[in-house]
């Protein structure tokens, strides 16, 4: 008898957006480097998830590109779901809160951007028994004024349903990639 496959009914998808087209985004020259090295840690050996099951999304040009990949993911996950976003995030009129790609009008968001209420919506259809979001843009922490009440930040649980969303973000809104001059903290994987 042969043990099953690793990470056979999980899947992760890794977004990072480093660079953009609007002169109000700065680069984040980091954004690909914690894309690179979040993916050799998940699917090397004793990773949770098995290299065809990670896919790396590095610059998305389009929401729908992103779309494409989280829903295919998120319709074949059965165990774990991970998702994880780094770039910018922006805020529209009324406070929500959207997920950057390299061609974002920061002044139109809505158009040009992935809503996170979208990438929710996605997440909370799949049918994986775990799900894991980790949000690593400025006003990440809206996620949790959007989703969940105060004991739900509190329990680590968001308003997806069995989803556990970490918003990575310093008290300034920054995100908390370093500069090309400071040296990434080192955290451990589980």
């Amino acid at each position: 008898m042969t043990a099953p496959s690793r990470g056979q009914g999980s899947r992760a998808v890794l977004i990072g957006t480093a660079t953009y087209t609007h002169p109000d985004l700065t680069a984040i020259p980091a954004a690909l480097n914690n894309l690179t090295d979040l993916s050799t840690a998940l699917t090397s050996t004793g990773g949770a998830f098995a290299t065809e099951h990670c896919v790396a999304l590095p610059d998305p040009v389009s929401g729908a590109q992103i779309g494409h990949s989280v829903a295919a993911a998120a319709g074949e996950a059965t165990d774990v779901l991970f998702v994880y976003y780094t770039g910018h995030g922006v805020l529209d009129s009324r406070g929500r809160l959207y997920l950057t790609v390299t061609g974002t009008d920061p002044t139109r968001p809505s158009w040009t951007s992935v809503p996170f209420q979208t990438l929710r919506e996605e997440i909370l259809e799949s049918r994986a028994t775990a799900r894991i979001l980790i949000l690593d843009c400025c006003f990440s922490g809206r996620a949790f004024e959007a989703m969940s009440d105060t004991a739900s930040v509190i329990a680590g649980e968001t308003g997806i349903r069995g989803t556990y969303t970490i918003p990575l973000r310093r008290p300034t809104n920054r995100p908390s990639l370093p500069t090309a001059t400071e040296t990434p903290p080192s955290l451990p994987l589980y």
